[in-house]
């Protein structure tokens, strides 16, 4: 301030020292606020990222096997669709209607004309789609098996679901439901290995979780699924395939909403913390 043509210099008083640091607190604390909500956005985006490349990598080989499904190029027959039944998850040689799918194939690998036998388990010729806990920890990941055993293709996939499309009566064209032009989508409900209920249970062309007319968690014959004869594997054209997977890490806030269908199955929300992502393809088997 100015007194008599000279300046003199005061100091702050107590109030403007607590007012100043009061706002400089304030200040640090909403940056701080700030960054802890950027860092768990990132986070949260890099396994959200994480979760989607692993699903579409694990997918992308899945559609390029089975185009593969039944090659045959001497004509024989021999080869195609072979098991699309359920099985436990860790026993994974026992039937389980608990369980999860299955696609076991055969492909003409070395081009003989002739289905090779089966070795020890594991044949180039017997390849196989499947998701198991494959040390009973727990942790469930999408595998296939080529003849040099068990290749993991996806981490944390908690589910797969499959429905095929069929030509039964072999006149190239793709079975519709009585009445409409929507294609039949057959799974086997009774894990017998035969193709015996369309899960598009309204015909409406879509599926969803509105075919799941009693909201018990499975599309089947109590949701007016049930085919009239029960389809061989042979008569199978098209595959439909999904894949439910999960984050790695737990989502600090993340609530989850959504009810996943997959396949024939209704898969409620978990409301564990994981967020849950599911990628799905329809694919011609152009050898079938």
């Amino acid at each position: 301030m100015q007194h008599d043509g000279r300046f003199t210099m005061r100091g702050f008083t107590l109030l403007e020292l607590m007012v100043a640091m009061t706002l400089s607190v304030v200040t640090v604390g909403a940056a701080g606020s700030i960054y802890i909500v950027q860092q768990r956005q990132y986070s949260k985006q890099r396994m959200l990222h994480a979760a989607w490349h692993n699903l579409w990598g694990g997918l992308q080989v899945m559609e390029k096997e089975i185009r593969k499904i039944g090659y045959d190029p001497e004509d024989s027959r021999a080869f195609g669709i072979t098991d699309v039944r359920r099985y436990d998850l860790v026993n994974v040689k026992e039937l389980s209607l608990l369980g999860q799918p299955v696609l076991f194939y055969t492909c003409d690998v070395d081009e003989n004309g002739g289905l090779d036998l089966r070795n020890k388990g594991h044949n180039r010729e017997h390849p196989k789609f499947r998701i198991s806990d494959v040390h009973g920890n727990g942790r469930v990941c999408l595998t296939w098996d080529n003849g040099s055993g068990r290749r993991p293709l996806a981490d944390h996939i908690q589910a797969m679901g499959f429905a095929f499309a069929l030509d039964r009566d072999g006149d190239g064209c793709l079975d519709a439901a009585a009445g409409t032009d929507h294609v039949i989508w057959a799974v086997d409900s009774d894990n017998d290995n035969l193709l015996d209920a369309n899960i598009d249970t309204n015909t409406d062309g879509i599926l969803d979780e509105r075919d799941d007319t009693n909201r018990d968690g499975k599309i089947d014959w109590a949701d007016g699924g049930k085919m009239e004869q029960p389809a061989e594997l042979g008569s199978i054209r098209v595959v439909r395939v999904w894949l439910l997977a999960r984050t790695e890490k737990m989502l600090v806030g993340h609530v989850d909403r959504h009810r996943h269908v997959i396949g024939d199955r209704v898969y409620k929300p978990a409301q564990d913390g994981y967020a849950r992502l599911v990628v799905s393809s329809t694919i011609v088997c152009r050898n079938l």
